[in-house]
């Protein structure tokens, strides 16, 4: 099965949407057009009917009506429908819309990334909390599709009280699972250097800058990063400035060049051709193919 990184353009101000979907077809199983992806959204799934098989990770899950299922932004995972009736209420949102690098600010999206072997991606519909998060799914996507005055702010003050219930759903099963635990021990020694590329990614950024933020050998380090975050740290950089590329193309009228320039890549014939590589698509394409 495929696996790849699926490109979700956000608003920049209000990076959030909300959308139906029914995952792949049996058919598409079969004839192996199904494909595994993830992406930089943390997502939240509401299952409106039953019928399908949700693949998150290396976890495989029945769907039923009314099962709730929680995706961070580095799981692989695809839906695959087994009926005609099941659909998804699908919410995706930019983790950094909830978490700006406060501890409570991480207690919102704790549930994403920690879990425990009573509480990992999904809840089910004996589970007495799925019902109140999806009246509040069905609140949030009423005021996405009415956008009425201060839309943004009810639904981000709804997606709050979402992820708070979820916390407080998590905190109250057991420890933490060892493969998580070992994750997040890995993750927070690099974590400075994570954040430093995504503040500083326009910029030329070498592996010893990166090595020295985290104190450790650069060749470890390179590594190590590989390691925790299944890309290298070349990778994960350029990954970044396509990620604002494609921000900047769908969201500006900019000339190629300036937006190649302002992402962090000097040279227009690498930016193009790195783009080329990663979506199959020029970025005159890609930015035609949006409009």
């Amino acid at each position: 099965m495929e696996y790849k990184t699926e490109l979700i353009t956000l608003e920049k101000n209000f990076p959030f949407a909300v959308f139906n979907g029914k995952g792949f077809s049996s058919d598409d199983y079969k004839n192996e057009k199904m494909s595994m992806h993830n992406h930089h959204c943390l997502e939240i799934n509401y299952a409106m009917a039953s019928g399908g098989i949700y693949y998150i990770g290396d976890s495989t899950y029945p769907i039923e009506k009314n099962d709730i299922f929680i995706i961070n932004n580095y799981e692989y995972h695809a839906a695959m429908s087994t009926s005609k009736d099941m659909r998804l209420k699908i919410i995706v949102f930019d983790p950094d819309l909830i978490w700006q690098n406060e501890q409570m600010d991480y207690q919102y999206i704790k549930a994403f990334y920690e879990w425990t072997d009573d509480f990992k991606h999904r809840l089910s519909i004996d589970n007495h909390i799925s019902e109140n998060i999806a009246h509040i799914i069905f609140e949030i996507e009423h005021e996405w599709n009415s956008q009425a005055t201060g839309y943004k702010l009810v639904i981000k003050a709804l997606l709050l009280k979402l992820l708070a219930i979820l916390y407080r759903c998590f905190e109250a099963t057991s420890q933490y699972s060892e493969k998580v635990l070992q994750f997040q021990n890995e993750y927070i020694r690099i974590i400075d250097a994570i954040n430093y590329i995504d503040k500083h990614f326009k910029e030329p950024i070498t592996l010893n800058q990166l090595a020295n933020i985290v104190h450790m050998n650069p060749n470890y380090f390179s590594t190590y990063f590989h390691q925790v975050m299944n890309y290298p740290v070349s990778s994960y950089i350029i990954k970044r400035r396509l990620r604002y590329a494609c921000l900047k193309l769908t969201t500006s009228e900019e000339s190629i060049i300036s937006i190649a320039v302002d992402s962090g890549f000097n040279n227009v014939s690498y930016f193009n051709r790195t783009f080329r590589k990663h979506f199959g698509m020029t970025p005159q394409e890609y930015r035609r193919q949006i409009y």
